[in-house]
Order: structure tokens, then sequence, then C-alpha cells
């Protein structure tokens, strides 16, 4: 085992770029409502599930992508570039709502089923046009299973860029605010305010901030090689996952042994998820320190062609995780208009991750994020992209 990590240089590392792909799959096949693929996501095997995963690999990525420049260049211009990145986030977000909205409306109308636009919440848009698309604009509004990129919207304008100029001047310190924040959150119920929910964002940004500041801490060790192995730290973090195994106790979807726990579900309370649980960040933490020591940034399996694929997902997050929701979507009215068969569920999967790798496959022979339409006005509008623009999780 080595005793440290150290950045591997100008090559791209691939570790991060797979596991972001992973997760931005699982986060399709868990939007699709009730589907069997569901059952073998990480959300089954553990406290955590995709959306850790994703929020802490994109703290670690923003280190890689926009350090140097607030390191060599000052605060500014790093807020530039990373204000260049929710600008585009933001344009997305607006998108998705409006698409999705257009989607589950004229299957409503289309099938005589009200429950695709009232499920979701867009059909506060038809009870309250004005005030539903000005809250929207202000991410007040958010339609279930539209509220990620809201979460990655706030941290990355108004928390991250602080949390990349400290690094460099006390990372302990921003990790001591961050848990502070974090703590201060779920003791208060401190959350920002929304339309639908009373109790706030379904993803509090003043919680999950303390997930993209543990990325980012790791990023920052890593880039200076200072990250020691430690074998007792392996084998707790191998033996906290084994226990969030047995507590989860996936095996207890098989008929015959929906009752054959070993622990109590109400054991450890609620699990919240809204305000970034301490077993769920201990989870994504324990996941997150093995794959750092025990797989490596090069590894052969990861050039494979299936693993390439996935990583090509992970390398074009955002334009993925937008077609995966419009997907889930598609697959959701499928499913219910032509009934949860398993072969059906089995087919929705299998063509909607089969888009997904292909649309990755030919963002990467492009070598950069896809083009829309829309997206021209947009920049001529908000102005145009700085060159050099690394890409970051959506």
């Amino acid at each position: 085992m080595p005793k440290s990590v150290a950045s591997s240089g100008a090559q791209r590392d691939l570790r991060i770029d797979f596991f972001r792909g992973l997760a931005l799959i699982f986060i399709f096949i868990d939007h699709v409502p009730d589907n069997v693929l569901a059952k073998f996501t990480l959300r089954n095997f553990g406290f955590a599930d995709a959306a850790e995963v994703f929020v802490l690999l994109a703290g670690f990525s923003a280190v890689l992508a926009y350090s140097r420049t607030f390191e060599g260049q000052g605060f500014k211009a790093g807020f530039g570039r990373v204000f260049d990145r929710v600008r585009d986030i933001y344009i997305w977000h607006l998108a998705l709502i409006v698409v999705c909205s257009i989607l589950l409306t004229w299957a409503a109308h289309q099938f005589g089923n009200y429950s695709y636009v009232k499920n979701i919440g867009i059909n506060l848009f038809g009870q309250d046009p004005t005030r539903s698309t000005v809250y929207a604009g202000l991410l007040v509004f958010q339609p279930n299973s539209l509220n990620i990129l809201p979460l990655y919207i706030v941290l990355m304008l108004f928390w991250l860029p602080f949390v990349l100029w400290l690094l460099p001047r006390n990372p302990w310190q921003a990790l001591v605010l961050s848990v502070g924040l974090w703590a201060a959150a779920n003791l208060l119920s401190a959350n920002l305010p929304s339309m639908q929910h009373p109790k706030g964002w379904v993803f509090n940004p003043l919680a999950w901030q303390l997930l993209i500041t543990i990325g980012a801490l790791t990023a920052h060790f890593y880039r200076k090689g200072e990250i020691p192995f430690s074998r007792s730290l392996m084998w707790l973090a191998v033996g906290y996952l084994g226990f969030a195994f047995l507590y989860a106790a996936p095996w207890t979807q098989i008929p015959g042994l929906e009752k054959a726990r070993l622990f109590s579900p109400d054991m450890l309370g609620n699990i919240d998820k809204t305000y970034a649980s301490p077993w769920r960040v201990l989870n994504v933490v324990a996941l997150g320190y093995l794959a750092l020591f025990l797989l490596s940034p090069q590894s052969q399996w990861l050039s494979r062609t299936l693993a390439r694929g996935v990583g090509h997902c992970g390398r074009h997050s955002l334009e993925i995780f937008g077609v995966g929701t419009v997907l889930s979507f598609v697959g959701w009215i499928a499913l219910v208009e032509s009934g949860y068969g398993l072969a059906l569920q089995i087919l929705v999967n299998v063509v909607g991750i089969a888009i997904l790798l292909g649309m990755a496959w030919g963002l990467s022979k492009r070598g950069r994020g896809m083009d829309w339409g829309w997206a021209q006005p947009a920049r001529r509008l908000f102005g145009e992209r700085r060159p050099g623009l690394a890409q970051l999780p959506a």
C-alpha cells in the first residue's frame, strides 16, 4: 500500500469520471418510479446514494479545475471561471423545467392522467403561472426530481469560491467553518425557503456544503501528496461500510426475506437526507477513502470499453444529467401506460442507459459539451464563456 497519494500531474484521473458517470446512471435509474433496477443501485446497500457521491466529487473536481486560477490569478479571476459554469447550470436547469413541464403536461392530457403533473409539482404552473415562474427563476420553486441542479448553483456561487480561496491559506479552517455551518443547520433546522415544501429545500445547501467541502479538502491534499495511507483507517472504513450494508439489509427485497433484518430499521432514527445525516456523510467518505487508495487513477480496467463509456458520461455530466432526467420521465410514462412488466422495465433501463452512453460517446468525440441552439442567445445575453473552462459536475 502507498504511504501517500500524489497527484497524477497532467494525466486525467479516470476514477473521477467513472464514478461520476456511474452516479449519473444510478440517478437516472432511481428517478424512474418503481423501477425494478433501482433495487440494485447504491442507495440499497448503505446509508448514502448517488447524490452524495456526486456532490463529494464536485468538490474534488472543483479544486482540480479552478484552484490554480484562484492561487495564480486571484479571487476575481477564479470566481469568474466558477460563475461561467454556474451560468451554464442555471440555463440547463430552466431549460429542463420547460422541457419536462411540456412533456408531462402533454402526457397528462394525452392519457388523462393528472398524476404526471401533480406528482412532480408542475401543476403549480397552471394554478399560479406568474408566481410559479418567478419562483422557479429564483430557485424557490423546484419541481420534484429537478431539485439537484439548484443545490449545485447555490453551492458553487455562494460557497465554493470561498472554500477555494481559503484552502491554500488555511484548509483546516475551511473544514471547521463547514462543519460548524452543517451542525447549525441541523440543530436549528435552518434551510432555504421552498414554494412547495414548508420545511425548505429537499437538498439543503446549508448542510450539503459539508460534502463539497470535504471533497475539495481531499483534492487539496491530494495535489500535494499529503494524504497518508493508514491501515487502521482502511479497516475502519471497511467496517463502517459493512455495518451500513447490514443495516440497509438489501436482501429483504427478496420475497420471503422481508423481515430477515439484523438491526431494527428505526435503531438509528431518521437518517435524514435533507440535512445530510452524519450516517450518510460518513458512508460516502468511507467509500471515497477506499477508492482513493485501493484504485489507481490509471487502472487498466478503467480504460476498457464499458468503463470508458461510463467515464465519458461523467466527463460530460451536465448534458448527461439533463438528458437522463428527461429520459426518466419518458420511462415513467411508458411504464405507467404499458404496465410494469419485468421485460418492459428492463427494456426502459437498457434503452435509457444506451442513449446516455451513446450521447456521452458522441460528446467525447466532439471534445466539448453539446452546444444546443438555445445556448447561443443565452450566451450573447450573459456573456461568452471564457476560454479553457474545465468541465465540472452538474
